[in-house]
């Protein structure tokens, strides 16, 4: 009787697939996962640097952290597919006894990558929102924590890392691991902690914003995407067989290696998400966060605002509405409201340019001097509508 082969089969011109699933071979899981993973964290990180360089010029210390950590990110998911290369997602038999040592090496070195960017990612939301925010109150719970991060993140680490015998803790087949799955529990349920945190601060944040409820509703919802997160660590966990991480890992841990991979990139992408300034411009507290432009351009800076000033003292308001029966003929203009040189001068051209309007009082002061010159801060700044009539004279 002729023996029987079983594989994809293959049209005449085309080569056969990459990776097939099979009972002895689960590699291709991890391959799509790890790949689709990192291509999408590297998107994102295009996105926010995109962001960062034209809408919104102001690195801070959540843009290093989140690069630090997709640069952990990288090295982890390389790490992975070259272990996949020399056999992880396959069965032990299918390997040599050299390959399953150098296999399991560098899956767990790649475990303890995972620990220390997945924590990264982490602080890297928490220090978004501490920019957001002037309040002493609010950076006493930010600083708190990014504490507790790095203690989960350091804990974490070294209970993956001192695993199994200590002698070579990164070998897990015939070896006696007790409780290697509780280690996982319990650093997962901490992690869901954290991230359910995470929404929390946001929401402390926005809570004694004089704004709508829908504004609110839109900013928790955008750091909410995180929660997705709670589905990740769950199913991973599931997928985790503590039976087979003694008896054959390389096979029956590809479930629990691929979750892994969504969790930490997933991780990544929702921490630049909170970034895109369309989603946060109802948070403009002008602190660093968001800029005075942020309704018209979607981002800047409170430095970036006094660009508009220059040696005339002048400042740059938000939009004015012009009445019906103006000489006006757009609906809306936006004005720079010049403040007095102490000649008396309203600028180089001493009068009304383009769309610009001198607005002085009796003396050559402006009448918005005296808050200008108190600093040349706009912080608690009253909003008022003002209805201008504008008229062009020749002089």
């Amino acid at each position: 009787m002729a023996d029987v082969t079983y594989g994809p089969i293959v049209p005449e011109g085309q080569y056969p697939p990459f990776a097939v699933v099979t009972p002895d071979d689960h590699s291709a899981w991890i391959i799509i996962a790890a790949a689709l993973g990192l291509a999408s964290s590297l998107v994102f990180g295009a996105i926010r640097v995109f962001v960062r360089e034209t809408i919104s010029p102001q690195y801070g210390l959540d843009d290093f952290t989140l690069a630090a950590s997709t640069f952990l990110a990288v090295i982890q998911s390389s790490i992975v597919l070259g272990a996949c290369s020399q056999g992880l997602g396959k069965s032990r038999r299918l390997l040599s006894p050299e390959a399953q040592t150098g296999v399991q090496r560098m899956y767990y070195t790649s475990n303890l990558f995972y620990c220390l960017a997945l924590g990264l990612s982490k602080s890297s939301v928490i220090f978004f929102l501490r920019r957001l925010t002037a309040a002493e109150k609010h950076k006493r719970v930010f600083d708190t924590a990014n504490v507790v991060v790095a203690l989960w993140t350091i804990a974490s680490f070294f209970s993956i890392a001192l695993q199994c015998n200590l002698s070579h803790p990164w070998i897990s087949t015939n070896e006696t691991c007790s409780g290697t799955l509780l280690r996982w529990q319990i650093i997962g349920a901490i992690d869901i902690i954290l991230e359910v945190a995470m929404v929390g601060m946001a929401a402390y944040l926005v809570w004694s914003l004089k704004t709508s409820r829908s504004s609110k509703a839109v900013v928790v919802s955008t750091f909410g995407c995180r929660l997705l997160m709670v589905f990740a660590i769950a199913f991973r966990l599931d997928a985790f067989d503590e039976a087979g991480w003694t008896a054959d890992p390389t096979l029956l841990e590809a479930s629990f290696i691929a979750w892994t991979q969504s969790e930490l990139n997933y991780s990544i992408i929702s921490a630049t998400i909170p970034t895109f300034q369309n989603f946060l411009k109802n948070l403009n507290t002008q602190f660093g966060g968001l800029g005075a432009d942020a309704s018209r351009y979607g981002g800047g800076t409170a430095s970036g605002s006094r660009a508009h000033r220059g040696n005339n003292q002048s400042f740059h308001m938000s939009t004015l509405r012009t009445t019906k029966g103006s000489r006006m003929d757009a609906e809306e203009e936006d004005y720079d409201i010049g403040v007095a040189k102490p000649g008396g001068d309203v600028g180089p051209e001493h009068g009304v340019a383009s769309n610009t309007s001198a607005a002085t009082v009796g003396d050559g002061k402006s009448a918005d001097a005296t808050s200008i010159a108190s600093d040349e801060s706009q912080r608690m700044m009253i909003r008022k509508d003002i209805t201008w009539h504008i008229v062009s004279e020749t002089r």
